[in-house]
């Protein structure tokens, strides 16, 4: 690929990898934080859904706006979103959870925060129309791909770098985090000992209901080791530890600058790559008869629903991976050691072995490899959760990771190279509205089945992947393999 073509590339990669570098440390700590400023289970559902739903809703939008506009123009106004509304959310977090802001209280803040970071993060499609003008039809999937890579690396360090704020909990005693909070606390020799006692009480408690307790059930028996915990400080030591628990603001800062780098590398650095012949002649920003003309194609409909279909099981995954990893022992701290492990995997595979492989063998075979390798690792994981074993679930990961890693790129690349060049935007946008859709469908479902069976979810999934290989099976590249459709 000639130097010209590289450039834009590396600077498109730095400014996704910044940007979700900033996600990926906002989003792990969303739970804890929703729980300081007195947030129940379904104001968490719904504060978690508010930015998928944005970009469900704005996605195709911004996409069909860059097809007119340009690419360039969309993408800065995207991080200076996310400059803005993650710096925001930094302050909105420093005022306390009895503080407030123009009149309003921190939690309807923290919604106008994920709300606003929603709709500029939903200029990924634009990324990647961006990736889809300059490259050509065999280097689509390798481009694809390097977005991919840059997810996976963002949400390598994001939690990596989030966990550096989360504090230590009493409940992990015995641990590091533990042990740190228990100095801070200047907990008696007494006190250790009677603390060990409980939760080694819990732990043996959890272990004896086994798999099939429900969510209600887990919840019931944490907040009672909790009160316990409570019953043996001093009130003092309650007031340091409901301190020490606070959620730092420092994460949105920190993500907020981040995005800030982001958006000055595109300002100075990235040259627009939509040319003038290539823009879109509609009259409106969203013409809904050309992208319901694109979409009624079989090939594209096909694509958007194995799409929506095996992102929908990966969701499900994905938003009860916490609460495996918490029923198997797991420390918070420890979970989002787990969520860097995966984002190391997602971006090792996607930045060097599906940008290798793709060209040689094809979307559509990268495409069924990846719906069975997925299917596998769900049911593995499954297994897992009855087994009981950390070890275990590190060892099954890649299985699901690497097939998502191979699949997804490989769909995105089918679905430009399905589009006229007119519509890339736009059509790559529905994609990432369908993703987004089965991103907020995903948990939904997944979280439902956890409360009846901690394995449910993935044996659901694993059953959603398993009717995926038969549409990857039906999968095919456009009928000229030399460039783009007619537009």
């Amino acid at each position: 690929m000639p130097a010209s073509r590289r450039t834009p590339l590396l600077i498109i990669f730095l400014t996704v990898f910044i940007d979700l570098l900033g996600f990926g440390i906002v989003l792990p700590l969303l739970p804890r934080y929703a729980k300081h400023f007195d947030a129940d289970g379904w104001t968490l559902g719904a504060l978690m859904a508010s930015f998928s739903a944005m970009q469900f809703l704005f996605a195709p939008l911004w996409g069909r706006v860059s097809d007119r506009v340009g690419r360039r123009p969309i993408l800065i106004l995207g991080l200076a979103g996310s400059a803005f509304f993650y710096t925001l959310f930094g302050y909105c977090t420093s005022v306390g959870s009895t503080g407030s802001l123009l009149g309003l209280g921190v939690l309807p803040w923290l919604f106008i925060n994920r709300i606003g970071a929603g709709i500029a993060g939903a200029t990924i499609p634009t990324a990647q129309a961006y990736i889809a003008d300059v490259t050509g039809p065999k280097e689509r999937a390798r481009g694809m791909a390097l977005i991919g890579a840059a997810f996976g690396i963002g949400f390598t360090f994001g939690p990596l770098l989030g966990a550096a704020f989360v504090p230590g909990d009493l409940s992990d005693f015995g641990s590091k985090s533990g042990s740190a909070v228990a100095q801070a606390l200047q907990v008696t020799p007494g006190q250790s000992t009677q603390i060990a006692k409980v939760v080694d009480a819990y732990s043996l408690e959890r272990k004896a209901l086994g798999r099939s307790t429900t969510r209600a059930q887990r919840d019931e028996l944490e907040h009672s080791r909790d009160s316990q915990i409570a019953e043996l400080l001093s009130s003092e030591q309650r007031v340091t530890l409901h301190r020490l628990e606070a959620p730092s603001a420092a994460p949105g800062y920190v993500a907020g600058v981040l995005s800030a780098l982001a958006l000055l590398s595109a300002i100075f650095l990235l040259p627009e790559s939509l040319q003038p012949g290539s823009r879109a002649e509609a009259r409106h920003w969203l013409d809904i008869t050309s992208l319901r003309a694109a979409i009624s194609t079989p090939a594209v409909g096909l694509i958007l629903l194995t799409m929506f279909l095996t992102t929908f099981a990966f969701a499900q995954f994905e938003s009860t991976l916490s609460l495996l990893t918490e029923f198997l022992g797991l420390a918070d701290r420890d979970n989002y050691l787990v969520f860097a492990y995966i984002g190391f995997i997602l971006s090792l595979i996607q930045g060097l072995l599906v940008r290798r492989l793709v060209p040689k063998l094809g979307e559509r075979f990268m495409s069924i490899a990846g719906t069975l390798l997925m299917t596998a690792g769900l049911a593995l994981i499954g297994v897992t959760a009855g087994a009981d074993s950390t070890v275990m679930l590190y060892a099954v990961l890649p299985l699901c990771v690497i097939g998502f890693s191979s699949l997804n790129p490989s769909l995105q690349s089918l679905l430009s190279r399905h589009t006229a060049a007119t519509q890339q935007g736009g059509v790559l946008g529905l994609g990432q509205s369908m993703s987004a859709l089965a991103r907020i469908l995903g948990p939904v479902s997944g979280l439902k089945l956890n409360e009846i069976d901690i394995a449910w979810p993935y044996w659901a999934a694993a059953g959603i992947m398993a009717f995926g290989i038969l549409l990857t099976l039906g999968l095919r590249g456009p009928a000229d393999e030399g460039g783009q459709p007619a537009g």
